[in-house]
């Protein structure tokens, strides 16, 4: 079956995902960065696509989240990195929609004596910001958590992990958005079509068969910010668990208790 142009992100966990998409034609595959997500889906312009969990509650008149594909978990949180000991420090977050603006945000109220100053940007151009002092610190998502220690940059704050700290919840990153008014048997195949794309890669990359070697080990490095097979490879271990082929009962919850400190 043919489903309408859906729009993920170039990062790893998502062209593994949806590898089998690609393979097989299922859908027209547009790559976008997570904001620019966020914005499209904002605006309404996708049937499917991903987007942060930081937009749900202003998304679901028209969206309603995918039980498959999306980014939850323990270790996977944003990571705040730099230094901030300047007054008036400059801080890159990724976009005013994402998750990690949200845990950052979260971060900051408790911990307010630091003077920051906040500019977004695109996260593929943090790490050059900050090696270009144009930004003092960063909130690094995506192959940033992975690379940032060989870039020189020290942690201040894993923001994952005190999220985890002080609510005891998962961490909700990102989800597949699917518009509502479709019909409801398009979502459960689109649903159904997006576990076995999944199954199928995680198959091949536990066996690292030739599928995996030959056509979605270089499919996901195509598409990737670091062009780097350990850190492909690390980001598929990181961000793709059993809840993204299937959001589980604390899965679940964890998403209500961001909705309850962050969103509302």
């Amino acid at each position: 079956m043919q489903f309408p142009e859906t729009a993920i992100s170039p990062c790893p966990n998502d062209t593994f995902a949806f590898f089998g998409f690609a393979e097989k034609n299922r859908a027209p595959l547009t790559y976008l960065d997570i904001e620019q997500l966020n914005l499209a889906l904002l605006e309404g312009h996708y049937d499917f696509a991903k987007g942060s969990f930081a937009i749900m509650e202003k998304i679901a008149a028209d969206y309603e989240i995918l039980s498959a594909g999306a980014a939850i978990g323990r270790g996977v949180g944003p990571v705040f990195v730099g230094n901030i000991g300047a007054r008036a420090a400059r801080v890159a977050l990724p976009g005013e929609n994402t998750t990690a603006h949200r845990l950052f945000r979260y971060w900051q109220k408790q911990n307010d004596r630091f003077d920051l100053v906040v500019e977004q940007m695109p996260f593929h151009r943090m790490l050059t910001a900050i090696e270009g002092r144009t930004a003092d610190a960063a909130v690094l998502i995506h192959e940033g958590r992975f690379v940032y220690r060989q870039r020189g940059l020290s942690l201040i704050e894993d923001l994952g992990a005190y999220w985890e700290k002080t609510t005891g919840a998962m961490i909700p990153l990102g989800c597949i958005y699917a518009r509502k008014r479709l019909p409801v048997s398009l979502k459960q195949q689109f649903a159904a079509a997006l576990r076995e794309s999944i199954g199928q890669s995680l198959s091949d990359f536990a066996a690292r068969s030739e599928r995996y070697q030959s056509a979605i080990l270089p499919f996901m490095l195509g598409l990737a910010q670091e062009n780097d097979a350990a850190v492909a490879e690390a980001h598929v271990t990181t961000y793709v668990t059993d809840d993204t082929v299937e959001l589980g009962a604390e899965a679940l919850k964890s998403i209500d208790v961001f909705r309850q400190k962050c969103l509302i």
